[in-house]
This record gives structure tokens, sequence and C-alpha cells, in this order.
């Protein structure tokens, strides 16, 4: 039966041509979800998700200010 299981399809295999293996990835996101990708669109999830972490930092600015119209950095209170 184990000849009957299909091999996993890259997620991003319509945005352009697949290169390299295709397997389960583990999620850069909290949701625990893994995906299949290639790994050329792999590659690209990593470099855009350092894109995003470099644009929203974990930590606040130094010129952060919450009571500027009454945001918060975190969830946590």
């Amino acid at each position: 039966m184990a000849d009957d299981v299909e091999p996993p399809v890259c997620l991003d295999r319509d945005t352009s041509d697949c290169r390299g293996v295709v397997e389960y990835r583990t999620a850069l996101s909290a949701t625990g979800k893994s995906f299949p990708r290639c790994d050329k669109h792999w590659e690209e999830r990593l470099v855009r998700d350092e894109e995003i972490r470099a644009r929203y930092p974990e930590q606040a600015p130094p010129d952060f200010d919450p009571t500027y119209a009454g945001e918060r950095w975190d969830e946590d209170y």
C-alpha cells in the first residue's frame, strides 16, 4: 500500500517554477502546521520571513510611546 501514497506537491507551484525536493517544511509561524514546498520556494520563504522580522522586530524601538494612539507593542498587559 505504500506505493499508493502520492508525493507532496509544492504549495507555491503556481507562482513560479519549482526546483529541488518537495517536502513538508516546519511552519515559521506558531500554527505548528507544515506545508509542502520545494527547495527553491522554501528558500524564498525563509528570506521573506527574515525581511518581515527585520521590519517588525519583537522588541519595541527606543522611540516607541505606548500613549501615542493607545497602542501596545506586545499583548502582555
